[in-house]
């Protein structure tokens, strides 16, 4: 199967959300992580990258990039309307939440 950046598939299939918002769902849901490792030009600060988990890996793959340790991921045209509707639904809770007045519990 052909990996493809977020960007391309939410082109492809004309899409209304972003790659950030995707990202952030499939951090939630467990199937990306964000990992943070120092700066390679010594500055001490840190950076980040964002991962698919093993889970997330049935949707796409981690292309190596430029550093040994860091990827990026890419995910499958095949299986993007799955992982797009996992994502709704995540975000579709995430407002039921939101919207479902909450008891406070006595006692």
């Amino acid at each position: 199967m052909q990996a493809k950046p977020l960007k391309a598939l939410i082109a492809d299939h004309n899409v209304s959300f972003d790659p950030s918002t995707i990202m952030a769902a499939l951090i939630k849901i467990g199937l990306a992580e964000n990992l943070e490792y120092p700066s390679t030009t010594g500055s001490g600060a840190l950076k980040s990258f964002k991962r698919l988990t093993p889970t997330g890996e049935q949707f796409g793959v981690n292309k190596p990039a430029m550093h040994p340790f860091k990827t990026e991921a890419r995910f499958f045209a095949e299986t993007f309307p799955q992982l797009l509707s996992l994502v709704v639904d995540h975000l579709r809770n995430e407002v039921e939440e939101l919207t479902t007045p909450k008891t406070e519990a006595f006692g």
